[in-house]
């Protein structure tokens, strides 16, 4: 899927998040993320810089959570936890009930809306990616970053590379028709769609980051194996294995126009 410059994963790395990248777009909405500054989307930069970046961990130490109501969401104040904080994926949803079930369970805390998405998460000892800021806006280099963050053990209070998955991966089908249909408008998205229509929405992306840790972990299938105990997965994080990635997306997109636009907002 990666390797097909006419997936819908090679549409998703548009400078505003959720459109859809054009590929010979340079400037605007539709181009390709890598090609701007993170929090200056109208300045231009190589996209080796992008890539450099993101291997090197530069913006590891950032607050994730930038934009949330209240201290949470502080610029340059990462949120302080208990003990280690491991990362987690999945879907929207059972990241939610991850949270919340953990919070019961391991804490005797009672999961509360007034905490929000991130603050059961955070109550819970869990790091997620929740950027919600105009200076760095979300989009998939963002949740690329985090990711490779996350794989190296780099995101603040993660205390090590074990990462958790509230959807098990291997119980993804991509079809139409099934529970979380890739490329198919599936799951959150917006209320205000993006120019030129949806991209992506927010199912698409567990599907991308499942995929980009089978290429830049040496040990990516493992996350498609059944696991037992909830057991974490330790990326064995690849240098030669990003820079194939970065080839692979340098490849020019071809632009199919075969998703469905989302007509309604899903919870």
């Amino acid at each position: 899927m990666l390797r097909d410059n006419a997936h819908i994963f090679r549409r998703m790395w548009a400078t505003d998040g959720w459109a859809k990248m054009q590929p010979d777009a340079l400037t605007g909405p539709h181009s390709p993320c890598w090609l701007h500054p993170r929090d200056d989307a109208a300045a231009s930069q190589p996209a080796s810089t992008y890539f450099e970046e993101t291997l090197s961990g530069k913006y590891c130490p950032m607050n994730w959570y930038e934009g949330n109501p209240g201290i949470l969401g502080l610029r340059g104040r990462p949120p302080t936890f208990s003990e280690d904080a491991p990362a987690l994926f999945g879907a929207d949803e059972d990241i939610g009930a991850y949270c919340q079930d953990k919070m019961k369970r391991d804490y005797g805390l009672t999961p509360s809306n007034a905490f929000g998405h991130a603050g059961n998460c955070v109550a819970a000892n869990l790091n997620i990616l929740n950027v919600f800021t105009d200076r760095v806006p979300y989009n998939i280099c963002r949740n690329m970053e985090w990711q490779v963050c996350a794989m190296k053990g780099e995101v603040p209070s993660q205390g090590s590379n074990a990462v958790l998955l509230a959807t098990e991966p291997n119980s993804l089908d991509p079809k139409p028709g099934s529970r979380r249909p890739l490329g198919r408008c599936s799951g959150w998205r917006p209320p205000n769609g993006p120019t030129g229509g949806f991209g992506y929405t927010n199912d698409d992306i567990y599907y991308i980051e499942t995929c980009l840790f089978d290429q830049l972990c040496t040990n990516g299938a493992d996350i498609f194996r059944n696991r037992q105990n909830d057991q974490p997965f330790n990326c064995e994080f690849s240098h030669e294995r990003f820079l194939e990635l970065e080839q692979i997306l340098s490849e020019p997109a071809v632009d199919v126009e075969d998703s469905p636009e989302c007509a309604e907002v899903n919870g």
